[in-house]
Order: structure tokens, then sequence, then C-alpha cells
């Protein structure tokens, strides 16, 4: 049984897990990321002490911003809210830039399709639905990251050979 198949079998497993148990699920993603913002807080803050003699306004910044960084990883062992919110607003963004983009090429899309434009619009309406639902249920993208999970592990093992093929293409 090749790596790939192996992967495949592990992220679903892990994605069945998400979705079985999605309240510990997004308790353990949010104290990673907690983790995860300490950690780079801390390492932040400890390179700003070491260039406080070279740059004494950019050790300032950095000081600032690693406490920043140590509050909001503090914050996401505490509570759920923020990975909702961090998620919900990247969905917001991208929601925002789809929208305008697939207007504009309805209207002035000159050589594009208008399909495309229309689909586009679609999937912009889409995630912006998606971060409504990521702000009122945080459970929501626990759920979200579940089902993604399980795709890409069957697709890990459906074409875990082709992607074994190509890799030993590439190295001849």
């Amino acid at each position: 049984m090749n790596y790939t198949k192996i992967l495949g079998i592990l992220l679903i497993l892990l994605g069945v897990l998400f979705i079985a148990f999605p309240l510990f699920s997004a308790g353990v993603v949010s104290i990673m990321a907690g983790v995860t913002l300490i950690s780079f807080g801390l390492v932040v803050m400890f390179n700003a002490f070491s260039l406080w003699s070279m740059a004494t306004g950019r050790s300032i910044l950095e000081l600032i911003m690693g406490f920043l960084l140590v509050i909001l990883g503090f914050m996401f062992f505490v509570d759920l809210a923020p990975l909702a919110f961090l998620t919900a607003y990247n969905f917001y963004l991208i929601a925002i830039i789809l929208i305008v983009i697939g207007i504009l090429g309805i209207i002035y899309g000159e050589g594009t399709s208008k399909w495309a434009s229309a689909l586009i619009l679609l999937l912009g309406i889409i995630l912006f639905i998606m971060g409504i639902l990521s702000i009122t249920d945080p459970l929501f993208i626990v759920i979200l990251v579940g089902v993604c999970l399980i795709v890409r592990g069957v697709i890990f093992l459906t074409l875990g050979n082709a992607f074994d093929t190509i890799d030993r293409f590439e190295n001849n």
C-alpha cells in the first residue's frame, strides 16, 4: 500500500471524526490556532528585543504586534468566536470580490463568457452565505472542514496511483 492511499484513509477518518464530534474538533482546531498564534507572537517579541539596539522603532512595532498576537492566541483558547469571526471575514472578503467581478463580467464582459461571469457571481453569493453561517454557527466551519477532508481523502484513494505515476515521470 503506497503512501497516498494511507494518507487518503487517514484523511477520511479525520474528516469523519470532525463531523462526528464537531464541538471537540472545533475546540482542537481553536487550541491549535491559539498555540500557533502565541508561539508566533513570542517569536516576534523575541526578535524585537534582539533588534532593539539597531532599529528601535521597528522593535517597538514588533513588540506591539507580538503582544497582540499573544492576546489573540489566548482568545482562541477561551472561545470559538475568534475562529468563526476570522473565517467569516475571509468568506465575506472573497465573496465581495467575486460578486463584483461577476457583476462587472456580466455588464462589461467583452470576450468573456456571460455564463462564466454568472457562475462567478453565484459562487460569490454562496461564499457570502457561508460567511453568514460561520458567524451564526461556528460548528459549521468544522463540519465544512470535515467534508473537505473526506473529499480529499477519497481523491487520494482513487487517484493515488496517478500521483505515483506523475512522481515517477518527474524523477526520470
